[in-house]
């Protein structure tokens, strides 16, 4: 079996969290308008009885997503994604040249617009993201994005603002009916709920974003 057929990578499990790496494609929560869509909390909860769901990731991202398997660990776990102390690292292939590092603060609306989220100088909430770049050419970008905040499509929403969009990406960039993005969440750092030590977790990419990467002719 591909990497790309698989739906997801266990990475880390004991008795109070489950440290999974989803596909591209996958939901983490059910969605009510799809029910035929594969998703997380009702895989796990059909293993284990119970599984608790601490944060989200879109249903196109890819990436390093933290299940609580108890009520305890997850309510200790949501104060920290709460708290914006846990740290998050995404990798993005974006349709735009981005060559120095920079951090934008441009605050993204509260309310999405048939889907879709704005900059918003009036009411937007607070957002910052640290973008690195890693390789680009004459027409794409391969980023590192450093989210400080976890406003709905952050990351998605700054590129865009750049004129740097995501590669792939059906509301932001080119309308297409395959709905994955180029957007990969590779590293996941917290305080573990019971123990107290800090913990990192790194996922590798999917197949999907590596046959991107070859398509844009980015090399990393």
């Amino acid at each position: 079996m591909s990497q790309f057929s698989k739906k997801y990578d266990i990475i880390y499990e004991d008795d109070d969290i489950l440290v999974v790496c989803k596909n591209h494609g996958v939901l983490v929560i059910p969605d009510r308008y799809d029910e035929s869509l594969f998703n997380l909390k009702a895989h796990f909860a059909d293993i284990y009885g119970k599984i608790f769901v601490v944060h989200r990731l879109d249903a196109g991202t890819g990436g390093v997503v933290v299940l609580a398997k108890n009520s305890f660990a997850h309510k200790r776990l949501s104060l920290q994604f709460q708290n914006c102390s846990v740290k998050k690292k995404y990798l993005c292939i974006t349709e735009g040249i981005l060559k120095y590092p920079f951090t934008t603060m441009l605050p993204i609306s509260k309310r999405n617009y048939r889907g879709k989220y704005k900059i918003n100088f009036k009411s937007g909430r607070k957002s910052i993201t640290t973008f690195y770049p890693i390789a680009y050419n004459e027409k794409y970008s391969f980023v590192e994005a450093v989210p400080k905040t976890g406003r709905s499509h952050q990351i998605r929403v700054h590129l865009k603002a750049y004129q740097s969009p995501l590669m792939q990406d059906y509301l932001y960039n080119k309308r297409v009916k395959d709905k994955r993005l180029t957007l990969f969440a590779y590293f996941l750092e917290f305080v573990h709920p019971i123990t107290g030590n800090i913990v990192q977790f790194k996922a590798k990419l999917f197949d999907f974003m590596e046959e991107k990467l070859k398509r844009t002719g980015l090399v990393f």
